[in-house]
């Protein structure tokens, strides 16, 4: 027998997991570990993605002095993008213990991400960026240059994937209660849209509360409703289009509100209150989640003999993950979804402070279309999840493509205000433009929430298949290239816009090209997903996969001459193990209070016992209630309307035993030409 080995700090009492119970929970597990937790983790990556090309662009004024870096930059890195979360998949596989493959590597990231988040935003103030440089100039460019790769490439490369991946990874490691990870995988994506849509929503107004861009006013001749001409005040962010005005006109004069320099230090002081939330996040997160099919596999493979060591599980190749993956169509039909989900979606976010400039001259338009855009995506989580019972997860992400896809293209009606001026200053006009962009994207984003909120749990479903066909998990390159895909994916739209806006000089060419980035690239995607998603059909081996799992297991075990406890009872025994030693450490906790403060620990023992004693009466009664109410209303029914649900329910219940019978064989197939048994029906 192998020596045991020490547990790992992370088994270690005081970072154990404070989520006891074998079941999910709705709260605390999924409110604090999967919602509030993962919020306060994501707000400065949401600030981050949307707000760090702006700060680039207008702040530190790349477009002047670096303007082909500024698009390379994010573009060139994904290199390194792939190579880290491909890293960070590999740690996840390479010693799975007790506490988790992906939980641990969430509090190691963390001090890397607070360097990298810092880093980003304590660039040395170029001389190149200050007011009236021409451009090309490189005052001090190249010291500011060398900290924004090193901090850009050590954000997105190396300290983003230690969270995000691992962070991504635990709804499918959580449970195999597919309800369960249901509720998990939407308070997962529901924190993801909560953070992105809390920086999209305060970013505008922000940006003018506290001045994170710099403000330029001059004043303009425009005609006016009446056909007459008329002086109004316009503000920009972007000193180029001073200095080209100044070009045409030397005479030509401006007001700087709010300069580069006074913007710059404003971004520092966000940054650490983001780096705040970031720490809080994170600690809630991972003391607040469980890893329960990680905690499975290793308890079989202890009962088998396969672990190396005492709380670990046999580990699974990169090599052999890939080539599972390579051949699995599901597997590619997913993440040519998570491509086109996220380039849309990131070119929407990133994109929509241009587009507001382009139209209003300013950024707060974005804020008051992401701020009323949230409602019907909160909305959404309420809706998407019993239309998913009744046609599938795939089948209602495909409808929600196709609305999505509609409203995106409705959305270009709001070039028909511009008529040639330059931004939109009649107060009607302004009106309609925030009517229609608002409108436009409350009805996307109706359709892009099931892609949203359920894209988790049916990525679990793909893991679970590929388990069932070939025995192993592949979570780690899974989770390795949809991290890749998810961080990559903001530097390459950032590149994109920011190539493309300094491509195109013309004000009403800029109109056009941000509605085509910020709406029309997503409606295109959403129209293929919706195409797409009409051959993904992993969810109809739900059953079978489950139970071929579980007979693998149960294989494994009994084959190495160990003892197979079913899943249901030893999940029970382990939870009345822990309620004991809970009760325990409760006692001499108590012991030890009332000896430092001289109380009597028999009646403090004995007031906590009452009051647990009501607490559980309290809810006992309640459950009681609850069921004598659906008993009443059993009893309210006629015979023949009580037999004819009990048939609509037995009709039901044939049905899928049917089609989950049909899967069964298909399955069996399936794992046949992987050469492995079939499983007994």
């Amino acid at each position: 027998m192998a020596e045991k080995t020490k547990k790992s700090f992370f088994e270690t009492r005081l970072m154990r997991s404070k989520i006891k119970s074998r079941t999910v929970s709705l709260f605390p597990e999924a409110g604090l570990g999967y919602l509030v937790g993962p919020i306060l983790a994501l707000l400065g990556n949401g600030v981050i993605n949307i707000w760090l090309i702006q700060y680039w662009d207008k702040v530190l004024g790349l477009k002047t002095w670096a303007p082909l870096f500024e698009v390379l930059l994010p573009i060139f890195s994904s290199i390194f993008i792939i190579a880290g979360n491909i890293l960070v998949g590999r740690l996840m596989e390479r010693k799975p213990t007790l506490a988790g493959k992906a939980r641990p590597l969430i509090l190691l990231g963390m001090p890397i991400i607070l360097v990298a988040m810092l880093l980003l935003f304590l660039v040395p103030f170029p001389g190149a960026a200050q007011e009236g440089a021409a451009a090309g100039s490189f005052d001090g460019g190249l010291v500011a240059s060398i900290f924004i790769a090193v901090g850009y490439v050590l954000y997105y490369a190396l300290a983003w994937p230690m969270y995000y991946t691992s962070h991504s990874a635990l709804v499918n490691l959580s449970t195999r209660d597919g309800g369960k990870r249901g509720l998990l995988g939407t308070a997962i994506m529901a924190a993801q849209l909560g953070a992105a849509g809390v920086s999209g929503m305060a970013g505008g107004w922000l940006v003018k509360l506290i001045g994170l861009l710099p403000v330029y006013k001059y004043n303009t001749i425009i005609t006016n409703a009446q056909g007459l001409p008329e002086t109004v005040s316009v503000s920009t962010n972007d000193y180029v289009d001073i200095a080209n005005k100044l070009k045409d006109n030397p005479l030509f004069q401006y007001t700087t509100v709010i300069s580069r320099e006074q913007a710059n230090q404003k971004w520092v002081i966000l940054m650490i209150v983001m780096v705040a939330a970031l720490i809080l996040g994170c600690l809630l997160e991972y003391f607040f989640t469980r890893e329960r099919i990680t905690e499975e596999n290793i308890k079989n493979a202890e009962a088998a003999g396969e672990g190396d060591h005492k709380g670990e599980a046999k580990k699974v190749s990169m090599g052999k993950q890939i080539a599972i993956c390579f051949k699995d169509k599901y597997w590619w039909l997913l993440m040519a979804f998570w491509f086109l989900y996220q380039f849309g979606g990131m070119m929407k976010n990133n994109d929509l402070s241009f587009f507001s400039q382009a139209f209003t001259g300013d950024v707060a338009t974005s804020s008051d279309i992401n701020t009323l855009g949230a409602i019907p995506t909160a909305l959404g989580m309420v809706i998407v999840w019993p239309l998913a019972a009744k046609l599938t997860k795939s089948k209602t992400i495909s409808l929600g493509g196709v609305l999505a896809a509609l409203a995106a293209a409705a959305s270009f009606s709001v070039l028909s205000l511009v008529n040639g001026q330059e931004v939109l200053t009649n107060v009607a006009d302004i009106a309609k433009f925030k009517g229609i962009s608002i409108a436009s994207f409350c009805i996307k984003a109706i359709g892009t929430a099931p892609a949203m909120y359920i894209s988790i749990a049916l990525m679990a479903n793909v893991l679970d298949h590929q388990e069932a066909v070939y025995g192993v998990r592949t979570d780690g390159f899974t989770m390795a290239v949809y991290g890749s895909i998810m961080a990559a994916m903001s530097g390459i739209c950032n590149g994109i816009i920011v190539g493309l806006d300094n491509a195109i000089p013309g004000t009403y060419d800029k109109q056009w090209l941000h509605t085509i980035l910020s709406y029309g690239v997503e409606g295109a995607c959403y129209l293929i997903i919706a195409a797409m998603f009409i051959f993904m059909n992993v969810e109809k081996f739900t059953n079978a996969d489950n139970k071929a799992i579980v007979a693998d297991q149960k294989a494994e075990v009994l084959a190495a001459g160990g003892k197979w406890i079913e899943p249901d009872v030893r999940a029970k025994q382990e939870e009345e193990e822990n309620n004991r030693l809970v009760e325990e450490a409760r006692v001499a906790e108590l012991k030890e209070t009332c000896e430092k403060k001289g109380l009597n620990f028999e009646e403090e023992n004995a007031k906590f016992l009452t009051k647990k004693a009501e607490a559980d009466k309290k809810a006992a009664d309640k459950k009681a209630a609850a069921e004598a109410k659906k008993q009443a209303k059993l009893d309210a029914m006629t015979a023949e309307q009580k037999a004819a649900m009990e048939e609509k329910a037995k009709a039901r219940k044939e049905k899928q035993e049917q089609k989950d019978a049909a899967a069964l064989v298909e399955l069996n197939k399936i794992r046949e030409r992987a050469g492995r048994e079939a499983v007994a029906a």
